[in-house]
């Protein structure tokens, strides 16, 4: 059970997953193989979902991680290595820039004296088995495929802008109506009276810019194993001959 991503990725996914929600395995992240290279990371609450493609991750299977608040504050961490994965090995979980970390390691005590000054911090972490995550790719396909004929806009906008709004809504409960205007401008009402109203400007995009997500995005969360396809090749036992003496 080995699996590695960056960890630049630990804190985006702790933002989306869920806190103390009964189904447990929401509390944590979900990571799958890429079709083709790296991995797929998947969190959610079951209002909002986040979903990263590492290119040059690994895992061997389809796994739901828990974050502990202490690997989290150790991803947060200042001055930390320009690299700096995630291995998480058969139970433990090391912050560590030992690039080919998947190909070399067996245990920490197999590791050299300098190897290990490369570690940044180790705890034990377990897999939530016996669980499904939910399957984020279906979500994306309903709100991405052709099929969904409603219109849809493509804005460029500043994040940073964004989370200005959670300033503005002193009432958390009631949430806020987003309306993207004409100009693709994206207004925000909230307030018991509709009193509070903020407006942000786009950001400019060339066309490449506003084309769908990478596809990887089809094939987040976990996804039902397809029912391998009868062979082509086979063929039905021939019925027996009726005798000619009828």
């Amino acid at each position: 059970m080995k699996t590695k991503f960056n960890i630049e990725y630990l804190p985006m996914l702790a933002a989306f997953a869920a806190k103390q929600d009964v189904r447990y395995y929401l509390n944590g992240f979900h990571v799958k193989p890429h079709p083709e290279k790296g991995v797929i990371l998947t969190a959610t609450d079951g209002h909002c979902l986040v979903t990263i493609h590492d290119e040059d991750g690994f895992t061997d299977g389809d796994y739901i991680y828990p974050i502990s608040k202490d690997l989290l504050k150790a991803a947060n961490k200042k001055h930390l290595p320009s690299i700096q994965n995630i291995f998480i090995n058969d139970g433990v979980a090391m912050l560590t820039s030992i690039c080919e970390i998947v190909d070399t390691f067996t245990t920490f005590e197999a590791l050299g004296i300098e190897e290990r000054k490369l570690i940044t911090h180790i705890e034990f972490i377990n897999a939530h088995m016996g669980e499904r995550y939910p399957n984020a790719g279906k979500l994306f396909k309903s709100r991405l495929s052709d099929e969904n004929v409603k219109p849809t806009s493509t804005i460029g906008m500043n994040v940073n802008l964004l989370s200005r709004l959670s300033k503005l809504n002193y009432c958390k409960i009631n949430g806020a109506v987003l309306h993207l205007a004409e100009k693709n401008s994206l207004i925000a009402v909230m307030g018991l009276k509709k009193e509070i109203v903020a407006m942000i400007m786009p950001m400019t995009l060339d066309e490449s810019e506003r084309a769908h997500p990478a596809e990887f995005v089809y094939f987040a969360g976990h996804q039902p194993v397809e029912p391998a396809p009868e062979s082509a090749t086979q063929t039905t036992s021939p019925e027996p001959e009726q005798s000619s003496a009828a």
